[in-house]
């Protein structure tokens, strides 16, 4: 019998449901608790301004830097540093919202955010195992930083709605067409090459020279 197809029988059997029941209630659990830190860290400046001062002397840093020598930094800091993770998910739980998406870099990706005049990126990395990091970065025009603020307020960015209403009508036309009796292969087909010329016309557009 195969590993998998044990754990399968295992899970079927009284103790195995109570097992998986059991570690159910604890996930519940930990998530509950770790959307209420990640909601009160977007509720303030606090962790940002510990971001400021810790950051001081130093350009950035990843949350995986002290792993094999704790001593080396404060308990403060060691904890604030843990919590790097929730910042991430913060700031992508609300550009998710707002249609905001990461940029992409090796690896992984990361958000440009500012408050006030501090900017800086926080993104995450994925190898053999996952990693958070934070780089402090100077406020340039061409780039787009989200405002910490409107986390802060639970702002609504000025084109969602209108996105919402384009993505609604795109939802309808392709019921419209499905109950036109077009095959759903032939929409998916459709939908997969538009994107794909979309993309490639977006790869081969001349760059800008900016001075």
């Amino acid at each position: 019998m195969r590993a998998d197809e044990k754990i399968l029988k295992d899970m079927q059997t009284p103790e195995g449901k109570a097992k998986m029941n059991e570690w159910i209630k604890d996930y519940v659990v930990k998530e509950k608790v770790k959307n209420e830190k990640i909601k009160s860290m977007m509720s303030n400046t606090t962790y940002i301004e510990w971001l400021k001062q810790f950051t001081r002397n130093k350009d950035g840093f990843s949350d995986d830097e002290w792993l094999y020598f704790p001593e080396k930094i404060s308990e403060t800091d060691r904890k604030n540093v843990e919590k790097l993770c929730l910042l991430y998910k913060g700031i992508a739980n609300y550009s998710q919202q707002n249609y905001i998406y990461p940029i992409p870099c090796e690896f992984g990706n990361f958000y440009r955010v500012k408050l006030g005049n501090f900017g800086f990126e926080i993104g995450i990395l994925v190898g053999q195992g996952t990693v958070f990091f934070f780089n402090k970065v100077l406020l340039e025009d061409d780039k787009d930083f989200i405002d910490f603020n409107d986390i802060l307020l639970g702002k609504k960015q000025d084109n969602v709605d209108q996105i919402n209403a384009t993505l609604d009508s795109l939802a309808n036309m392709i019921i419209t067409a499905y109950e036109s009796k077009v095959p759903i292969e032939a929409i998916v087909s459709t939908l997969e090459n538009t994107i794909k010329n979309l993309i490639s016309k977006k790869e081969n557009k001349p760059k800008t020279l900016v001075r």
